[in-house]
């Protein structure tokens, strides 16, 4: 594990950090991992998902 003071940071640090997000290690680099709670997150995508996508069946 990288010291946070010597973690790479993306261009996008600043957003990411504006956002809440919760930042971890990963790979020498201060990644986002999470932005709200879990269920939060799952509540968004299954919420924002298009109605009218075509659903595929499993041949």
């Amino acid at each position: 594990m990288t010291p946070a003071a010597e973690l790479k940071r993306t261009p996008l640090f600043d957003v990411h950090t504006g956002c809440k997000a919760k930042m971890v290690d990963f790979g020498g680099w201060n990644m986002p991992v999470q932005y709200s709670s879990i269920l939060e997150e799952h509540a968004a995508v299954r919420t924002a998902v298009d109605a009218n996508l075509p659903i595929y069946p499993i041949t």
